[in-house]
């Protein structure tokens, strides 16, 4: 076991920025939004338990993931037909009635699935990415509540 004290170097993005970062509770890749600060970000919006920001840290390996306008150029370049598709798409999920990041989690899974055509499988995704979140979280509360019993 090493006694050198190791320090977390913080990792710093524009504000409101689409990040991937991995979960401190459970490991997995997660989308969320960099907070005005441009050092911590969002996994949940409008969430009952409230919006709670949490510090990047590099040894999260977070990552910008762009945009969903930046995707739909990304479309435009390579494939035309796929970009009317993610268009159409991205206003059916606008339309759906989710939160800003499950609707972000619901078109970012279409594009790395290049599934364009298939509303309901996106929102399907979008919905279970957010739950993850939501499961890591109650996770996080749950220890905090244990920790604060026992002090």
């Amino acid at each position: 076991m090493s006694t050198t004290p190791t320090t977390m170097q913080f990792a710093v993005f524009p504000p409101e920025a689409i990040i991937e970062i991995t979960d401190t509770m459970r490991g997995f890749r997660k989308l969320g939004v960099v907070a005005p600060s441009g050092l911590a970000y969002y996994d949940l919006l409008g969430d009952p338990s409230g919006d709670t920001a949490f510090p990047i840290y590099e040894a999260m390996q977070p990552q910008d993931v762009g945009d969903p306008t930046s995707w739909a150029f990304e479309l435009v370049d390579t494939d035309p037909h796929a970009a009317q598709q993610f268009q159409e798409l991205n206003g059916r999920l606008l339309d759906a009635g989710i939160d800003t990041l499950t609707y972000y989690r619901a078109l970012k899974w279409a594009r790395d699935n290049g599934r364009y055509d298939d509303l309901d499988a996106a929102l399907a995704a979008g919905r279970e990415a957010t739950e993850l979140v939501r499961d890591s979280r109650q996770y996080l509360d749950g220890l905090v509540a244990s920790a604060a019993v026992v002090a």
